[in-house]
């Protein structure tokens, strides 16, 4: 690596645009995206995307600020190095929101990396963490829609579009107190090749009952998703051993989740079917860490890749999921209608739920496109003098 590259830059941009026409529970008609702009100088730029930004951008401009004075006068491998060392933090860094900003800049250092070598950005990660290993040219994924507060139409609507994009896998969220819940089994059933049901127990409060819980849980049964996402509360989860050998079904957790160890203990102690760490709120050398846990206990496919945010926390996820195909079973592709996303959904190459990646891309920004400065909430720039 080039050692006189040195970070000159760092932005945050709070990008805003419409979502989803305001039916999607916790947010109203707008989304915003936190992303970080780090820039060098040799005057290349990358963007990085943060999980934080979609739900408190104001926190991401703060938290920023604060962990910047650890990057000063380092160039792209010693800021990796200090990236390294502050996670390693237990009592700070470790989980939260200070974790998911230096996840954001850690994105941002690859896609400058990918830049500098003109490689694409699996590339990049094959050097970095997967040597020796055959990268994939495409990546498995399902498409993520489906509102909690959905009608049976707009089910319908949203399951068509992932099928007319060439996804025929699909994950909805389903509101389990009352019998509307039947119905939209059905729908999926009879309208999807494979479906997997996400009860967002952790905002959802409603979803909480455990005797609907339990009357879901059965009604499910015999549909055999592929999965049953978040069922309980975190503060529940303890509850999960019983339910796990109760039903005949396949379970995933993890999205609020950004601790290596939090992870190990999904696995390991509760023994969940699958995981779903975030790369915009876990670090990427975090998720080679689960990787490499999960062949080293021979586990298989045990990660299915949250994505909840923009094209760049996107499009770094089926990049490294390529490097891995034999322990992410699958990326999450969310097809709602989101402005910022739009660009990108409408020029993937999807096949038989496969997303197939075009090399001509080894650029976060060339995700990112037709975004004007209306989008723009809010920035700040921090100089490196």
């Amino acid at each position: 690596m080039d050692r006189s590259i040195k970070i000159s830059k760092i932005e945050t941009i709070n990008l805003k645009g419409s979502f989803g026409n305001g039916k999607y529970f916790g947010y109203g008609k707008y989304k915003v995206l936190g992303l970080v702009k780090v820039t060098t100088n040799k005057k290349i730029s990358g963007l990085g995307e943060c999980l934080v930004g979609v739900y408190s951008p104001e926190l991401l401009n703060i938290n920023i600020k604060y962990i910047l004075k650890f990057l000063k006068n380092k160039n792209l491998e010693e800021t990796l190095t200090e990236i390294e060392n502050l996670q390693k933090n237990k009592f700070f860094f470790d989980t939260g929101i200070l974790k998911s900003v230096l996840s954001s800049l850690e994105i941002a250092i690859f896609d400058i990396l990918s830049q500098i070598n003109k490689c694409t950005l699996r590339d990049t990660f094959k050097f970095f963490f997967f040597k020796n290993k055959k990268v994939k040219n495409f990546v498995d994924i399902y498409a993520s829609a489906g509102s909690i507060k959905s009608n049976l139409k707009d089910l319908h609507t949203e399951i068509k579009i992932s099928r007319k994009i060439g996804i025929d896998r699909f994950k909805a969220r389903l509101d389990i107190n009352n019998d509307v819940f039947k119905k939209k089994l059905e729908i999926l059933n009879n309208e999807t090749e494979e479906f997997a049901v996400d009860l967002i127990t952790n905002t959802y409060e409603k979803n909480q009952n455990h005797k609907k819980l339990r009357n879901f849980l059965r009604q499910v049964e015999v549909y055999s998703p592929l999965w049953i996402e978040e069922i309980l509360n975190k503060d529940q989860l303890y509850l999960f051993f019983k339910i796990n050998k109760k039903y005949n079904l396949k379970f995933s957790y993890g999205e609020n989740f950004n601790s290596y160890y939090d992870f190990v203990n999904l696995l390991s102690i509760y023994k969940f079917d699958y995981i779903n760490p975030d790369i915009s709120h876990l670090s990427l050398r975090n998720l080679v860490k689960l990787i490499n846990y999960i062949k080293s206990n021979n586990l298989k496919k045990k990660i299915i890749l949250h994505c909840w945010g923009g094209s760049i926390n996107l499009f770094t996820s089926l990049s490294i999921a390529a490097c891995a195909p034999d322990v992410i079973k699958l990326v999450e592709f969310p097809i709602t209608d989101f402005s910022l996303n739009k660009y990108f959904i409408e020029n993937a190459s999807i096949k038989n739920s496969k997303f197939e990646f075009d090399d001509k891309i080894y650029s976060n920004s060339q995700t990112l496109k037709n975004i004007k400065n209306s989008n723009i909430k809010n920035k700040l720039t921090f100089h490196f003098n």
